[in-house]
Order: C-alpha cells, then sequence, then structure tokens
C-alpha cells in the first residue's frame, strides 16, 4: 500500500483546490456546536468562512455523510399536465473528506441494498462519481457509545477504502487504497511528500492505541447466534417498548436505515415525486388503506428493528446493518441503544 504524508496546515488548501473540480463535504461547526458534514460554497466569500468551521478533529460529528448519497428528502422526478416527465438525477462529482472507518462500513452497507435486487439510480448515480476519504478514530468519538470493535468496523480500515488518513498530530500519515485514491492523491502532489519510516512506525502505534481505548464491548456474533435460533425474549421487547417514546431518533441518525416513503406534489398542472426517509418504528409505516395496522404493538416494531439490523441483514449480506458507531445511544433520550440490547440478550443484564 502507498503511503504520504500532508501536513494539518495544507488540508484548507487541498480542499479548496479539489473544490474547483468535486462538491466537497466535509465535517462543518454549525450554530449551536453541532458538527454536521456539509458542503464548501463555491462562492469565494462564503467559501473563506466555510473553511474556517472545517472541524475534522471534533468527536461530536452528529450526523453521518449518510444524507449525502441517500437525502433525507429528494424529488425524483418533475411533470405536468401535458404528459412530460422529466427525471432529476444528480451525478455531480463528490470528494467526502472526514468519513469515520464505521460510516464507510455503513456506506458500503447502503451501496449493497440500493444495488442488489433493483438498481437504485437516485443513489447509485450520486454514488458512482464520489471519492472518500477515511479519518481514522485515534480516540472514539462517542467514548461511552462506540462499539466498532466488537462488529469488526473500525478504529481504522485495512481494505476497501479509497483514502485513509491517520492523525500524527502535526500531520496526517495518508493512506492510498485504490486507483481512484492514486489519481486523486497525483493530482494534487504538492501538498503530498514521502513518509519516513519512524512515521510509518508511529501510524502503526497509534491504529494499536486506538483500539485500547473503545472502552464499550459486546458479543455481537453471540447475538447473532442466539437471534438465528431462537425468538428474542419477550420481556425485553416489553421493556423496551414501555420506554420508548417513539421520538425516531435512533433511526433518523442511524447510518444504514433505508426505509423511505414515496409521495407526490401537485398544483395546478405540475407535480413534483419525492422520496422521504421512512422508519419501520413508527406506527404508521405498516398502516393500510383499510385502516388495519398489523405492526401496531409497539413489542413488533422493536422485534423487527433488531432483527433486521443484527440477524437478516447479516445473513442475507455479510454485512451488519449496526456499525457500532453508537449514535443510536447517544440520541436517545430514554437510554436505548442497539449496545444495550445486545448485552441484554447476551448476558441478561438489564438496562434501567
Amino acid at each position: 500500500m502507498t503511503k504520504k504524508v500532508i501536513n494539518k496546515s495544507d488540508i484548507s488548501k487541498l480542499l479548496i483546490d479539489a473544490n474547483n473540480e468535486y462538491n466537497v463535504y466535509v465535517p462543518m461547526e454549525h450554530i449551536g456546536g453541532d458538527v454536521l458534514f456539509s458542503a464548501l460554497s463555491k462562492e469565494k466569500n462564503s467559501l473563506e468562512e466555510d473553511v474556517k468551521r472545517i472541524n475534522l478533529a471534533s468527536e461530536k460529528t452528529f450526523n453521518s455523510p449518510k444524507e449525502i448519497f441517500y437525502p433525507q428528502l429528494e424529488t425524483m422526478m418533475e411533470y405536468n399536465d401535458k404528459g412530460e416527465i422529466k427525471e432529476t438525477v444528480e451525478s455531480s462529482k463528490k470528494l467526502v473528506f472526514g468519513v469515520r472507518p464505521c460510516d464507510f462500513h455503513a456506506i458500503a452497507h447502503q451501496d449493497n441494498f440500493f444495488s442488489k435486487n433493483y438498481e437504485d439510480k437516485y443513489y447509485l448515480s450520486r454514488r458512482e462519481n464520489s471519492l472518500i476519504v477515511i479519518i481514522g478514530c485515534n480516540t472514539p468519538p462517542r467514548p461511552e457509545a462506540c462499539f466498532c470493535t466488537s462488529v469488526g468496523t473500525g478504529p481504522f480500515l485495512t481494505e476497501g477504502f479509497d483514502i485513509q488518513l491517520v492523525d500524527l498530530d502535526d500531520y496526517y500519515l495518508v493512506e492510498i487504497g485504490n486507483e481512484k485514491g492514486a489519481d486523486f492523491i497525483k493530482k494534487h502532489e504538492k501538498y503530498f511528500s514521502d513518509p519516513y519510516r519512524d512515521e510509518i512506525k508511529h501510524a502503526e502505534r497509534k491504529k494499536l492505541e486506538a483500539e485500547e481505548k473503545i472502552n464499550l464491548k459486546v458479543n455481537f456474533n453471540k447475538a447473532l447466534q442466539i437471534m438465528k435460533t431462537e425468538e428474542i425474549p419477550q420481556d425485553n421487547l416489553e421493556r423496551i417498548a414501555e420506554r420508548c417514546i417513539e421520538c425516531g431518533a435512533c433511526v433518523y441518525v442511524c447510518p444504514t436505515c433505508t426505509c423511505f416513503d414515496v409521495f407526490d406534489d401537485v398544483k395546478c398542472g405540475e407535480g413534483v415525486r419525492c422520496r422521504i426517509w421512512d422508519t419501520c418504528v413508527f406506527s404508521g409505516y405498516t398502516r393500510e388503506a383499510s385502516g388495519h395496522n398489523p405492526g401496531a404493538k409497539k413489542e413488533f416494531r422493536a422485534a423487527r428493528r433488531y432483527e433486521h439490523k443484527l440477524k437478516y441483514d447479516t445473513l442475507e449480506t455479510g454485512i451488519s446493518g449496526c456499525i457500532g458507531c453508537g449514535r443510536c445511544l447517544h440520541s436517545c433520550p430514554v437510554d436505548i441503544g442497539m449496545s444495550n440490547f445486545i448485552k441484554e440478550i447476551t448476558t441478561n443484564q438489564k438496562y434501567h
């Protein structure tokens, strides 16, 4: 694997240059302190302000990069009463900079979902023209909630990436994973130099130290085996249902959720067809036109969510529907999270 180094002071210059060719998405700090993946402006003055708000070192990137390829709300087509139909397929080149290893696994999950049975051109057109730069996690972004080592998604990647960065204080070690990544580095080679042997060794030490910092451990394989052979205990589901307030926070921050609804908005002979995120934990998800709802009970919906994430996805594709990012636990106001559920069914440890 080819390796380079880049000084942290050159990152903003690199991104400004890349912004001429790509739509660049990067973690940026917003009003209130939230750090969200956002696009750099193409307008010079606004771009300068955006660059000042870049926060690659943040341990609180709230959203995943999922919305870049699969927007929460998107227009699929426009039409009118003259019979004219115009599809709106977005295919601009994208550079997504600062993706965490677990979130890259989530993107692989989305890639599989949107291409395995039917090729979703709205998703795939965005994804095909993208370059993703990973930043490995020297420390867990959510120390009390991250459990990537339990599901094999971090804190660093070993293969499959375009480019991966290892934070070495004043600079990054740059690992080039494929030809796409190599082409990008070559095009911007003035910012990169060859690493010394000590720098490579330093990076390997950082990776080992990072694994030791992941304190939250769950037995994912045992949970999968239990769910393959037996039903989820009813008392577990009832306890979850009693606590859950159906706010949807867990699914809106989850980087692997794929459920959506489609609706039309028609006015004065013109209309648009849109796709919007939906979730199987809401009671309306399974409500039929007759009014009957086979998924009305919260216990049923809880079982479906956990079985989907932990069992069905893994058995069908080999890719877990849970990447261990901890966002569900971090965002849940009543402290229900995937890690707590796994602990319950594998150790009989009840969370309160």
